[in-house]
């Protein structure tokens, strides 16, 4: 017999005989076996023939859990076949993750039957783990992996628009992969707003609409989040409004539908202002953060965020404006201040764009004005949100002396930046 406590089983050994044999006098006995972290130690008794009697006071086989104050598990005496210690006895005589089991045999000076004793061996066995609950976009590499204790498993990113990140070796998450952004499948052709072109799939995948309870625009930043116009959602920030994407006709069934978790304008935007009280549209800029994550494809992807620079948002270069019925045209800054008459206060928060015969008209606001202008981008220069559509003479659209404002992005990426992060 093995003798001995306390010390940790040896792994990956099976049907090892701990005791087979009856004592002529009284004879108390204990073992301890402990699994190795990750593995379970399971006692199999194959054969018990001790003396019965009431509660087993005389002869008695007792296994236990070892804790502080240790759990009794089974007491067993008197004779049982290998099938009912199959069925009753043995499925329950097993040790927690890491934990031990403790065998103790019990005679008196008694055996005038000629009792035959028991015969028991165990097995340490790593843990399957099973399959993980996994967070959201992530899967298993392979359908069916191996996951006993220490066996790694393999994961990946449900879209190539992910990247895997972890904090250590057991926690990995899917982020979203910001090199991604402002990228689209060009078609290089000139495509419309005012004086526009249609645009085709996947041209301008950024572009969100919202149709009820009135018309605007918006640019997809990330997988969560939107950027539009103030203007576009003011009073509306309780309700859980819609957007559309990953489309170019407002009727598509096959649109890409997001709601509204939450809506924040920014807070030195006046807000609640009717159209003939309203004496400026600064900051007219608001994050939306969407319910759920939006499934990012080539039809729908986020615009990247402007860099910081000084001088002209558009460094003299043509930019393209996209609107409602999912037309774009190409625009050019106008650094005349005011590049129109106008009772509208003009801040440094807002910049002036149009072109000959083109512009941005009202059902327009908050869609997106971009660099560089559509069909020149590529993988190391995307395309970047430089300015939101705000305000014009709603009376005056494409007319070639009344061009449009828009929101100057860059202005407000450290309120983008940290609102994001807070909420």
């Amino acid at each position: 017999p093995l003798g001995g406590n306390d010390f940790f089983a040896p792994v990956d050994q099976t049907n090892i005989i701990l005791v087979s044999f009856y004592s002529s006098i009284y004879i108390k006995m204990n073992w301890e076996r402990c699994a190795p972290a990750g593995h379970t130690l399971t006692l199999s008794i194959v054969h018990l023939d001790l003396e019965d009697s009431h509660d087993c006071e005389n002869d008695a086989l007792e296994v236990g859990r070892v804790f502080a104050n240790g759990i009794l598990i089974s007491k067993l005496c008197g004779k049982k076949s290998t099938e009912q210690l199959q069925a009753s006895v043995n499925p329950s005589l097993r040790s927690p993750s890491g934990g031990c089991l403790s065998l103790t045999f019990q005679t008196d000076y008694s055996n005038t039957e000629q009792h035959t004793g028991f015969r028991a061996f165990y097995t340490v066995q790593a843990v399957d783990c099973g399959d993980p609950d996994l967070p959201d976009l992530l899967a298993l590499t392979e359908e069916h992996p191996l996951t006993t204790y220490t066996h790694n498993i393999s994961l990946k990113c449900l879209t190539k628009f992910y990247q895997l990140s972890g904090h250590g070796k057991y926690h990995a998450v899917c982020m979203y992969y910001v090199h991604f952004c402002g990228m689209n499948e060009e078609f290089f052709s000139f495509e419309r707003v005012f004086g526009g072109e249609r645009a085709r799939l996947k041209q301008i995948p950024w572009q969100l609409l919202m149709k009820e309870p009135k018309r605007g625009g918006a640019s997809l930043i990330s997988d969560r989040w939107a950027l539009t116009a103030a203007h576009v959602v003011d009073g509306l920030e309780t309700k859980k409004l819609k957007f559309y994407g990953g489309m170019i006709d407002v009727q598509d069934i096959n649109a890409v539908i997001m709601e509204t978790e939450k809506i924040i304008i920014h807070p030195d935007y006046a807000r609640k202002v009717s159209d003939k009280d309203r004496s400026t549209f600064d900051n007219d800029i608001a994050l939306v953060k969407m319910s759920e994550r939006v499934p990012l494809s080539f039809n729908i992807r986020p615009v990247c965020l402007p860099e910081k620079s000084a001088g002209p948002v558009m460094k003299e270069a043509t930019g393209t404006v996209s609107g409602r019925f999912l037309q774009y045209a190409h625009l050019e800054e106008n650094l005349k201040v005011p590049c129109f008459q106008s009772p509208m206060k003009v801040t440094d928060n807002m910049f002036c764009a149009g072109g000959d015969g083109a512009d941005s008209c009202q059902g327009d606001s908050g869609g997106p004005l971009f660099l560089p202008m559509l069909g020149t981008g590529a993988p190391n220069k995307p395309y970047r949100l430089e300015g939101i559509v705000s305000w014009a003479p709603s009376d005056k659209c494409g007319d070639e002396e009344f061009k449009g404002y828009y929101t100057k992005v860059q202005n407000y990426l450290g309120w983008i930046r940290e609102t994001m992060e807070k909420n």
